[in-house]
């Protein structure tokens, strides 16, 4: 069935409109604020402001302010690679947006963008396979809306949402790319959709290209491509010459992570650690009920009509739907990590896959794959492709009694005069999906009907997983502590209770000696546990490691650790601020705002840091001192420091000294070098399919 046979229908021509009507719709529902930032409801933090927002907001700033490319920040773990890190998204060409709109509506500008090229893309690859274009449509409104992506933005995970969004067009390029008449132009798309989704969250896009290989060699073998030498020869070009292209544009993010791994704590994670968040086997029955409100990670719910939609696909079409179908199954059986025979198969032979760590991530391949079978079950009851009455009534009894359901479960969160209109609105679809399976509606109308149950069902969980909060609940509330340190002169603050986000210590540019981000050094996180007295019980995104548990709250995180006062000096720590007191020889309280006890450090070195834009760091010690200083957390990014060492260790003779430290571009030149060597293998490889095709 050819995508062209349906060109003049209408959904072609609206789908952009009514993407944009849904979209808006989650936005309204959601309490969408241009200058806000996304959370779950009921969080205390989210990664969109803890972490997304810092990294624009410098990045803005060394270009705009210090017209420097940032390789070095050193607000943050005593300092650290800035553009290294892939989560800083400097080498993701729609972060650098950020230099024309503030660092809040320039976050969020790229979260409705990407919800856009996500539906878009869902549209384009489905109308490519062959979809009608009404069931198209569904898809590529459901594939927005899904509830595992939803959550990904309300927990402040914007990269995900980011790698997700160029899923489906990597797929497309895939399906493009592996066609008798394909092109080096369909090499060169594929190639540069890998690398976006690549360079948008590393961590996704291995799921992404294992997927995308699993289906270049199905379509391969189902097209009969590999049965004619010259054929295969061909294909094999244009997917190298695919491969090349995403690996050189995506070099200068891979390269550094390459030649800094060893150095990385991540790199030595145990499979406990690795497993973290995995989806427990109960965890499936969020499968039927919706998780209104349910964490991020572990969020399952893909809407009951959506399920079913697919389960009808895969009993409409067994063998055309056969690969999508395992590879739901074998993501399932991934995301529940150490729970799942094959995840621990896999994570023991192959110990450099725990750096994927959160199996249940794999979920976001059924986030995309599910709606897609749905758009096909979809189809296969506009087209009545669905043999015997009883198995019809009984699917359609199915989805029915699952939005009943999921209509059920929403009792403790919708007054009860609300609840009789709720079901019955939704028992209403139910029975009219019924009627639509037994022919007894067009198709046009079935597909109507069978878009609006969709939408209304993912909509009503998604209303739950996010909100959007102001400046005034993630930043304000903490600029009197912040204004209070930098008029005591604080250099480096430690705080063990998180008693100072990262987001108001990046405004305020207020260096820390801990920190929230993956991206760590093993030998700072070695040094940080003996100046912080936090000893770490496996890997933490955090550092001090913030171990609370049952109702104790963040605030009296690592109460019972002792600081080490000349440690932390040793480290230009002046500072330190926490929830409660801190009973610590060497430390002399200086004040107390909104509940936070502020004491200066005694044991502190008297020195300065300045920070001569986002690369160069100059230490002026002014008093004597023996004993070590540690200026900066790493040898960095090409000579920030010594290599293999922790700063500066040694011997500090008498007297005013000063010392520079300056971020050299050694391993991003070096990335960049090996993406155009890769580039050129590229062009190479795609020279010869144009030479083959003649």
């Amino acid at each position: 069935m050819s995508p062209s046979t349906f060109a003049p229908e209408p959904a072609g021509r609206w789908f952009g409109v009514a993407l944009a009507v849904t979209l808006g719709v989650l936005l309204a529902l959601t309490g969408f604020d241009p200058d806000g930032l996304p959370f779950q409801p009921g969080a205390l933090f989210s990664d969109a402001a803890t972490s997304h927002w810092p990294s624009a907001l410098f990045l803005r700033r060394s270009v705009l302010e210090d017209g420097a490319f940032p390789l070095w920040c050193p607000l943050l773990m005593g300092g650290q690679p800035f553009a290294a890190n892939p989560l800083n998204k400097v080498w993701y060409p729609p972060q650098w947006l950020v230099l024309a709109l503030p660092p809040a509506l320039h976050l969020n500008t790229l979260a409705v963008l990407h919800l856009a090229l996500a539906g878009v893309g869902a549209w384009t690859w489905g109308r490519a396979t062959g979809l009608r274009a009404g069931c198209a449509a569904l898809f590529g409104l459901a594939y927005p809306l899904a509830p595992r992506l939803v959550a990904a933005l309300g927990a402040g995970h914007l990269d995900l949402l980011y790698a997700a969004a160029w899923f489906p067009w990597v797929l497309w390029g895939v399906w493009r790319c592996v066609r008798r008449d394909a092109s080096a132009r369909d090499a060169i798309a594929l190639g540069l959709a890998a690398a976006l989704c690549f360079l948008a969250d590393v961590r996704l896009s291995a799921y992404v290209f294992v997927t995308a290989a699993a289906y270049a060699a199905w379509l391969a073998v189902t097209r009969g491509l590999l049965r004619e030498r010259r054929e295969a020869f061909h294909l094999g070009l244009r997917l190298i010459g695919s491969a090349l292209i995403a690996i050189g544009l995506s070099a200068p993010q891979w390269g550094p992570l390459v030649l800094l791994r060893g150095e990385l704590s991540r790199g030595d994670l145990s499979l406990a650690d690795a497993a973290f968040g995995a989806i427990e086997p109960a965890g499936w029955v969020g499968l039927a009920l919706g998780q209104h409100g349910g964490g991020p990670e572990t969020m399952v719910y893909v809407g009951v009509s959506v399920l079913a939609l697919a389960g009808l696909a895969v009993v409409a079409h067994p063998r055309k739907l056969a690969l999508w179908a395992i590879v739901v199954l074998l993501a399932a059986l991934y995301a529940m990590g150490d729970q799942s025979p094959l995840w621990l198969a896999l994570n023991r032979l192959i110990p450099p896959l725990r750096w994927w760590r959160v199996p249940s991530r794999t979920w976001l391949v059924a986030a995309l794959i599910l709606p897609y079978l749905a758009a096909w079950g979809a189809q296969a009851v506009a087209q009545r492709a669905l043999g015997g009455r009883g198995l019809r009534l009984a699917l359609a009894g199915l989805i029915g009694g699952g939005l009943a359901c999921a209509a059920v479960t929403a009792i403790a969160l919708v007054p009860p005069l609300v609840i009789g209109s709720a079901l019955g609105v939704l028992a209403l679809p139910a029975t009219t999906l019924a009627i639509a399976l037994s022919g007894r509606l067009g198709a046009r109308r079935a597909l109507a009907l069978l878009a609006a149950i969709v939408l209304a069902d993912l909509l009503w969980i998604d209303r739950t997983l996010l909100e959007w909060r102001g400046a005034d609940e993630w930043l304000e509330p903490h600029r009197a502590l912040a204004e209070f340190l930098r008029d005591d002169g604080a250099i480096r603050v430690y705080s063990p209770s998180y008693s100072l986000p990262q987001q108001a210590a990046a405004y305020w540019e207020i260096a820390q000696f801990g920190g929230v981000d993956p991206f760590q050094r093993a030998a700072f996180v070695a040094a940080a546990a003996k100046a912080t007295g936090v000893r770490p019980q496996g890997y933490s995104v955090t550092i001090p490691p913030f171990d609370v548990s049952g109702d104790e709250a963040i605030s009296d995180a690592n109460r019972e650790a002792v600081p080490d006062a000349d440690r932390l000096g040793a480290w230009l720590v002046t500072h330190m601020v926490a929830d409660y007191p801190l009973e610590v020889e060497g430390l002399a309280l200086a004040g107390q705002v909104d509940g936070r006890m502020i004491y200066r450090n005694e044991r502190a070195l008297r020195a300065t840091l300045n920070w001569d834009g986002p690369n160069r760091v100059t230490v002026t010690l002014h008093e004597d001192a023996s004993g070590p200083l540690y200026a900066v957390a790493a040898s960095g990014l090409g000579g920030m420091g010594e290599a293999g060492d922790v700063g500066l260790p040694g011997a500090i003779q008498p007297g005013e000294r000063e010392w520079t430290f300056a971020a050299e571009p050694d391993e991003i030149a070096l990335g960049v070098a090996a993406g155009a060597a890769f580039l050129a293998l590229g062009a190479i490889a795609l020279w010869g399919v144009r030479r083959v095709s003649r």
